[in-house]
């Protein structure tokens, strides 16, 4: 991108705002000092436009999120119908599934949860919500959706920095490589003990709803998933929710998606 069309205070701004994501409670300027990489007079003053603008609030010696922030959400969300036609077939395989289920994107390199459902009985949970990233190496979301992207993309997120969530976390990029071409092949995933100990994922392709390629996804013990039994019923229910889903959406595209 050309410097003539690139802003670059407002992508600075942005960055700043970025440093909230993920976090609860205020957040000191020396945490977003450090988060953003750009100096405190510089960080003061985008706090102060964005707290001007509406989307931080100022609390003691510190900045929150303002609830103007989940407009641009919303805006979002209303794009993929979500409360209409996404989230009535999440309940219903999280019902079947006795499980918690999810909608996730990818969102530059890095999974995000557009939308959720669960029981209240669900055993198992992360906590994540509405909003929440998950790493695309470490995860069954991060590695359907590689699965889906451009090779270019695949190749961007390997040479990443990797950072070990757990001791199980595979580092080396031909292993990372293989399991994401696997996942491509076979039509699913499968993440153990690679992202929160003692959890696994299970992942499936959903089609594209608007112009990017989305999965759904399950979470349960790390266990849960070596019946083969269990496995099956877990991939069926996801596989019926995705090919509903995948009848609503804007369309519904091939294996490969775009950047």
């Amino acid at each position: 991108m050309s410097d003539r069309t690139f802003a670059a205070t407002l992508a600075k701004g942005l960055d700043v705002l970025a440093c909230f994501e993920g976090r609860t409670g205020v957040q000191t300027m020396p945490e977003v000092v450090e988060r953003s990489g750009f100096d405190r007079a510089t960080v003061r003053r985008l706090c102060l436009t964005l707290e001007a603008s509406g989307y931080l609030v100022r609390e003691g010696r510190g900045f929150r999120l303002a609830p103007r922030v989940l407009a641009l959400a919303g805006g979002y969300l209303a794009d993929l119908d979500a409360g209409r036609r996404v989230q009535p077939v999440l309940r219903d395989a999280a019902e079947a599934l006795d499980m918690e289920v999810a909608l996730a994107t990818r969102d530059r390199m890095q999974a995000i949860y557009v939308d959720r459902a669960a029981p209240a009985s669900a055993r198992v949970t992360l906590g994540l919500s509405v909003g929440s990233t998950l790493p695309l190496l470490h995860t069954a979301v991060g590695r359907m959706l590689l699965a889906r992207s451009a090779p270019e993309i695949v190749e961007a997120a390997l040479a990443k920095p990797r950072v070990r969530h757990t001791e199980n976390a595979e580092t080396d990029p031909d292993a990372l490589r293989a399991t994401i071409e696997t996942a491509r092949a076979q039509g699913y995933c499968i993440a153990r003990n690679e992202f929160e100990p003692g959890a696994a994922g299970v992942a499936v392709p959903v089609g594209s709803l608007g112009d990017r390629p989305f999965v759904l996804a399950t979470t349960a013990t790390v266990n849960r998933f070596d019946d083969p039994e269990a496995l099956d019923k877990v991939l069926d229910a996801l596989r019926h929710a995705a090919m509903v889903m995948g009848r609503i959406g804007h369309r519904v595209e091939g294996e490969s998606g775009p950047d």
